[in-house]
This record gives structure tokens, sequence and C-alpha cells, in this order.
């Protein structure tokens, strides 16, 4: 038996070994149910780490026991990535059980509490995350139906945080349908007017004990967003009864009274979600869900996993471990194995191969034949005990010097897959980087992209320009000298053209020995390459006053690449641009190569076309572990003198 702490209530005492699972810890005691994190053995090896959930003893009437066998039943119906699975239903020691997956992570209830103790506030996406994927649970559920075809109508009934998992890797899960109300229930949840769940998250209809549909577990999802938000509770009383007035009649505050800079759309989202009148609400969770994702779409949102499971690390130290690496039972016995000649299976330490039953005759014997009394004389068919004994320490001596090679080399072994297990994770990552370092050069063309377009647009919009562009290059000449509307920066040119009757003409060109620049017509860019390297080529219409004269301006614009050439020098030996007219070398750092060079083809936009830009670059070589060549070397060079050991006392016993 073992007493585990039930927490704040009373010591239970369990046995260790609860059917086929070993209990490792209290984890919560709820309404009708206590909770149990346990260790699932199996054959060879087999481990997995569950939850039981067990019906109280305390409460073992008919009613209670039936709504707890309903909640197993109901769930373990509910396949979903986002619910919590159930695996079994069974009975052990005259108590009922079901076996649930184990999350390792925390709840919502205490995500918000350390949130607001280490003030730290919880990004948007990260909110948007959680809460689309609590929508996706719920809709599923929604929409359930029994293998009959009929549609369940699940009501969860107590939507709250602390019915929403969040494991450390930035999985989602809704649990606990204990009061959640479905068509094939066997047992009434509600009677006699007694509500069941948590007041503070229940719908207004669920409060005055109305019919409810899944409106009401939207109207509980609504204040979990707003929470979430928010990091404020939306309803609190001194009372219950004074909490249950609050949901039905108070008028709920906007998220942006408690928080200056809340977004007007998430506000609009979580104010229909909390209609008071069910009609005013979003209909289904699937509904509420596509305009979470919409406004994260909206506002370029990165909602992932990722970002969940790194607000886990910053908010929770790591688990404590003590519960699951406890003593595991012994599962593998060694089976003893009759082995003697007789079928006794005892074989006497004194009987060795060749001995004589009786040791004192034996060395009357010896002494009556030797030559010499006292000297070591031989017997046909009689070994001496030291002469066995001997044998017996060679063996073992032989033994050693084997184990010892075999322990060396796998030393050996796993220091070659540990450091080539390494060298491909940095592979990886570097391949990973030389990815994002093609975006990062898409991106930069971009930007400088819209930068060109913006300034080309300015010009050409100009009064003056447009009059001008009907005339000819000696009034563009004087309009440039008198005029501040043709500059061009540092590396930048700027020509004027003239389109009469789709025929160009050169009016200007800033600065005047600047190469010619293409004549675009109309609105245009271009990425190339020269000797000066990456340029962009922006061009934008001129609409003159006359019918049939147009003009166009094209403006050239260098493109700062350092931010890009200072990455690559992290891990890459080499790089270049290719597919821009002529390949512009990017990092030369002579560096030792760690392999092919790799081609990147840069993602391009509507904005630009670069005719197959492409990022060639050489991963550096991978460092992989630094102890590991003088860790392999001397545990190959000592597994190799072990094993000559070996040899050796092999033909040293044969010999003798």
């Amino acid at each position: 038996m073992g007493v585990i702490d039930t927490g704040n209530a009373v010591n239970t005492v369990l046995p260790e070994q609860f059917g086929k699972y070993s209990l490792l810890g209290h984890l919560a005691t709820g309404g009708m149910a206590e909770v149990w994190l346990a260790r699932q053995a199996g054959l060879h090896g087999f481990e997995k780490i569950v939850v039981i959930k067990r019906a109280r003893p305390d409460l073992s009437d008919v009613d209670t026991t039936k709504r707890f066998l309903d909640e197993a039943r109901l769930v373990a119906t509910l396949e979903h990535p986002n619910i919590a699975q159930v695996y079994e239903i069974g009975f052990v020691n005259g108590s009922y059980f079901f076996v649930m997956e184990y999350v390792d992570g925390a709840d919502l209830r205490r995500l918000i509490e350390t949130s607001i103790s280490r003030r730290r506030r919880i990004a948007l996406a990260d909110a948007l995350y959680i809460m689309t994927h609590v929508c996706t649970a719920l809709h599923y559920a929604h929409e359930k139906h029994d293998l009959d075809g009929r549609a369940l109508h699940i009501i969860h009934r107590d939507v709250s945080p602390s019915n929403v998992l969040l494991s450390r890797d930035g999985a989602i899960k809704v649990c606990d349908f204990g009061v959640a109300k479905a068509h094939n229930r066997r047992a009434e949840i509600t009677k006699n007017g007694v509500l069941r769940g948590k007041f503070s998250y229940m719908s207004p209809e669920q409060c005055e004990s109305k019919p409810l549909d899944r409106r009401s577990d939207v109207f509980s999802l609504g204040v979990l967003l707003y929470e979430l938000t928010t990091l404020s509770k939306l309803f609190r009383a001194k009372s219950e009864y004074a909490l249950l007035q609050q949901v039905v009649e108070a008028r709920i505050p906007r998220p942006s009274s408690r928080m200056p800079g809340y977004p007007p759309e998430l506000e609009q989202i979580v104010m229909t979600a909390l209609a008071k009148d069910p009609n005013d609400r979003y209909p289904t969770a699937q509904a509420l869900q596509q305009d979470l994702e919409t406004l994260a779409c909206e506002h370029k949102l990165a909602m992932s996993s990722i970002g969940v499971a790194r607000l886990m690390g910053e908010l929770f130290e790591k688990r404590n471990d003590a519960l699951l690496r406890a003593p595991r039972p012994n599962h593998d016995q060694f089976i003893n194995v009759d082995i003697s000649p007789n079928g006794a299976g005892d074989v006497a330490g004194f009987l060795a191969a060749g001995s004589s039953p009786s040791m004192a005759g034996a060395e009357g014997s010896i002494e009556e034949v030797g030559s010499v009394r006292g000297s070591k004389a031989s017997v046909p068919g009689l070994t001496p005990a030291s002469t066995t004994a001997e044998r017996q320490a060679s063996r073992g001596s032989a033994a050693l010097w084997l184990v010892g090679a075999a322990v060396a080399g796998v030393i050996a072994v796993a220091v070659s897959v540990a450091d080539h297990m390494v060298v491909g994770a940095e592979d990886r990552a570097a391949a990973g980087a030389l990815a994002a370092d093609a975006e990062r050069v898409a991106s930069v063309f971009d930007a400088a992209a819209r930068s060109a377009h913006m300034r080309a647009d300015g010009i050409a919009t100009t009064p003056m320009l447009r009059a001008a562009i009907e005339t000819d290059a000696a009034t563009l000449r004087d309009l440039a000298h008198s005029e501040m509307v043709f500059i061009a920066g540092t590396g930048e040119s700027l020509e004027v053209y003239q389109f009469n009757r789709d025929k160009p003409s050169s009016l200007l060109r800033i600065p005047s020995a600047a190469p010619a620049l293409p004549p675009l017509k109309g609105r245009d860019t271009r990425i190339g390459a020269d000797a000066r390297g990456v340029t962009v080529v922006a061009s934008a219409p001129i609409s003159g006053y006359r019918v049939g004269v147009a003009g166009g301006v094209v403006l050239s614009t260098p493109v700062d690449l350092t931010s890009i050439q200072r990455a690559l020098a992290d891990h890459s030996a080499g790089a270049s641009l290719t597919g821009l007219g002529r390949d512009l070398v990017l990092f030369d750092g002579h560096g030792d190569a760690g392999g092919a060079a790799v081609k990147l083809a840069v993602p391009s936009s509507g904005d630009w076309k670069a005719g197959g830009a492409a990022l060639v670059a050489t991963p550096k070589r991978s460092a992989g572990l630094t102890w590991a060549w003088p860790a392999r070397t001397m545990s190959g060079g000592l597994s190799a003198l072990l094993l000559l050991g070996f040899v050796v006392s092999l033909v040293r016993r044969s010999r003798s």
C-alpha cells in the first residue's frame, strides 16, 4: 500500500499497483472523481504515462456512477487532436475508472495566473492560436454523430480555463466532458434546478436553467477569449447568487475599457460571442473560429504551436520528473533452467570435471605414487584442485579482456554516432539558414522595388512634368535646372522618355554620363546585376495633355545587400547571385567548404521580375563535436589493445 498526497483533501490510501497501472501521484479531486498520474507497463520494456480518472469512493450512489460512466462513454467516442483522448474504461477494487491521455504542461487557468503574476502579457497571436483550437474541438463535439448516423447534440456546458490543457510542445486539448449534455447520455445531468459547471463561465440561459444549444458553449468561449486577451476576470461577485445575477443582467464591459489599445476588430468578435441573446451570438464555434483566423490573417499574425511552446517554456520551469522516474516493477524475471546431466538442476561446486569425489583419498594416492613424498605427481584421469582454479582464473581473465574491448568499442561507436547526428543537425540548420537567406534576398528586392516605384510615381505625377513631356529635350533640361523635381541619389540614374505614337525618345538623363536606361512604358520593375552590383529599375507612366503623346520616368537605384552578406558570412563558405544578367559574388570567405554548392531560387513577387534569380551558396563544414575525434581515437585504440590482450590470453591458455 502507498500513501499519496491528495492536495488539500485528506490523504487517500491506494495500492501502488492499480490494476495493470502503477500510480505515481495525485493530480486533482473534482466533484465526482479523483485524477491520478500513472504508468502503464507492458512487455519488453513498453511504458506509457497516462492519467487515471477514478470515481470517488465516497460518492458511490447510482446517479453519480451513471454520470461518471456516461462521461467515459461519451469522451471515448470523441477522437480529435484537440480533445484529450480516453483509452479504456475499467473496474478495480470496487471503483470505476477510465484512462486518459497525459498532457505534460498546464491548464489555461494556470497560464493566465502565471502571466499576471510575472507581468508577462500573452501575445495576441498565441491567444488566437489557443482559442481557434478550442473552437475546433468544440465544433467537432457539437457536430458529432453516433455510429448509426444520429446527431448527438453534445453541449460541453463547462468550458472554462481549467478544462483547456496546453502541452509544453504547444498542443491544445479540451477535457472534462463530465457535465456535457448529449442525447445518448443515460443519466440526467441537471436535476431539480441544480446547476453544474462554473458559474463565471456559464451562459445567461444556462444560469436561468433554460433549454441550451451549442450557442451556450459559444458564450463560454467568449468569456475565455475576453480573459485570455485582457488578463482580467470578466465576472466577479461576493456570492454565487450575485455572480449568476451578474452573468444574466449586468452589462458586459468592453475589453478596451480594461486594456487600452485593444484591437477594435477583436473587440467586435468578443462582444458578438458574449451577446446576452443567443440569436445575436455566433451560431457555431466554427463561425467564431473563422472570424479569429480572418483577424489573424489581416493583421499578419503568425499563429503557430511554436509560439505557444515558447510561451510555456518561458512561464513554467521544466517538469519535475521525480514521479516519472519512480522505481519500476521488475517484469523480466530470470528463469532457472535445469542444465545438469541428471536433471537434478544443481551441480556441486566441488564436482568439477575430472575431479575425484574424495579429495583426501586422492591426496594419499598422489603421495604414494610420487617418487618424492610431497611432490606434485600426476595420476591419469585426476586433475588437482589448484590446476582447476588456475584454468577458471584464466577463463575469467580472458572474459574480462573481451568485455573491456566490447565496452571500449561501443563507446567509440556511440561517439561516432553522436558526432554524425550533430553534424547532420548542423547541416540541416545550415540548409535552413541558406533557404532563409534566399527569402531574405527576395525581401530586400521587394523593399527596394517598392521604394523605387514610390519615387518614380512621385516624379511622374508632377504637373510640370506632365506639361513638359509634350515639349522637347531642351525644355526638360531647363526644367531640371530650375526645379528640384529630378534628383538622383548616390549610385542612381534617371531618364525621362517621350512616347510619340509609341516611339520612344529620350528627353532627359541624370546624370548625363550615366548609361542609358531601357525605355519602359507603363509601370514596370526589373532587377538586374552589372559591374556596379544589383540595381532595381522602376518605371512610371507620364500622362500628357495631348492625345497620342505620353511619357515615362525610368529610375535605376542600387540595392544594398550588406545585411545579406553579413548573414551569409555566418554559415557559408561562399555565395553568389545568378540569373540577373551576370553572376554577382556576394561573399567569398575562402573558408573550409562543407560540401557542394546548393542553388536556391529567389522567389519573386508580382512587383518585379528577375528571370530565374537564384542564390548559389556553399555551406561551411560542420564542426560537429570538438571532442569526438580524440574520444573516438582513444576508445578505438583501447578496444584494439584489449582485444589483443584477449587473443594473447587465449593463446596462453591453449599452450598451458
